[in-house]
């Protein structure tokens, strides 16, 4: 049995603008049925790797292949994709039914069969009995969802998505995130996703791919991603965390700057300098002198306790750094209070080791 080709292959892809060198020399699958989001801070080259796939812009060097075949010279309109952006570029004088359909007429589809294909994409985006409506009488989750059934009507094998919830508001957004997902399974085709936002990426992804200027730095399941960081920047990028200078002992311990030494996992070499990620939300938080006995401490004082619904965000000064931890928020709970001698700990192995 043959290994299933991979949706999108791309291979040694380079892109330059003049000097600047905003892709530099990518390699990464992303296979059939995935949601796969390309995910980096602002000027990381996540929608110049999109629009290279998408047709937009071309690479200056490489291989780009959809299920197979060489695309990377190719115009748009000769490429099995399809492309819904943070603006929706609806047509404002048309309905939903028209906007919608615009691809197929300008395929020629026959009258009946762009009917049915009409029809079966509004259904998909949940819009059925809206077709008569304008732009201008649907709300931002409406619109974004004409947007994509204009993209699904026309049957690409890979979706390309560039930060489509990016003009909606928070509460809508996370709707929209839970209904993209579930979209996505039900057509089955591949998504790629470029997103600024983790939480957005660690919510709706199957894999995530952290660009930082122009390289490709990790890929990898959210969880990986979160819990296994490749490097100080992912590690940093993808949700809070404290990160702790440390030099590592042996391939099972590290020492902190403050002396302390402390179990975790490394495969760099003994005295080279990492850091030791703690996440706010694996730490705990005791009065000076409570924390259980065997689990790696550190002696602070609390100087700022913030409250964010769900839980306390409690900041903690040590006399080499300053620590967050999170705990959920329980109104019976009596907690430390600010100027409070406290402990920070974690259980043995509770961290992640990153270099450079």
């Amino acid at each position: 049995m043959t290994d299933p080709v991979p949706a999108v292959t791309i291979t040694g892809i380079t892109k330059r603008f003049g000097d600047v060198t905003a892709v530099d020399d990518i390699d990464l699958e992303i296979g059939d049925g995935e949601f796969f989001a390309l995910l980096g801070p602002s000027g990381c080259g996540k929608t110049t790797t999109l629009r290279m796939i998408a047709g937009l812009d071309f690479p200056t060097m490489g291989s780009l292949q959809i299920f197979g075949d060489e695309v990377g010279t190719l115009p748009p309109n000769k490429r099995p994709v399809n492309t819904v952006f943070q603006a929706y570029a609806l047509f404002p004088h048309m309905n939903v039914a028209d906007n919608v359909a615009f691809g197929l007429k300008m395929q020629k589809v026959e009258r009946a069969e762009r009917d049915r294909r009409v029809a079966e994409a509004v259904g998909l985006v949940q819009l059925g009995g809206m077709e008569s409506r304008r732009p201008n009488q649907l709300s931002g989750g409406q619109q974004q969802r004409v947007a994509l059934a204009r993209a699904l009507v026309n049957r690409p094998k890979v979706l390309l998505l560039d930060e489509p919830l990016g003009a909606l508001d928070l509460k809508l957004r996370q709707e929209m995130q839970l209904e993209l997902k579930a979209l996505q399974r039900e057509v089955g085709i591949t998504f790629v996703f470029v997103t600024h936002d983790q939480e957005e990426a660690l919510t709706m992804s199957d894999r995530i791919a952290v660009m930082h200027e122009g390289r490709l730095l990790q890929v990898g399941t959210p969880e990986e991603i979160y819990q296994r960081p490749a490097n100080r920047f992912v590690a940093d990028f993808i949700g809070r965390t404290n990160l702790l200078e440390a030099t590592v002992a042996s391939s099972e311990e590290v020492v902190l700057s403050n002396g302390m030494r402390v179990a975790a996992a490394s495969e760099h070499p003994t005295g080279t300098k990492v850091a030791v990620s703690l996440r706010p939300e694996q730490a705990f938080l005791y009065r000076r002198g409570a924390a259980p006995a065997g689990w790696p401490t550190i002696d602070g004082v609390l100087r700022e306790v913030t409250y964010v619904g769900n839980a306390l965000v409690h900041t903690v000064a040590v006399d080499w750094i300053t620590i967050e931890v999170r705990t959920p928020y329980r109104s019976t709970e009596t907690t430390p209070e600010v100027g409070d001698e406290v402990s920070v700990s974690w259980e043995p192995g509770g961290v992640t080791v990153v270099g450079d």
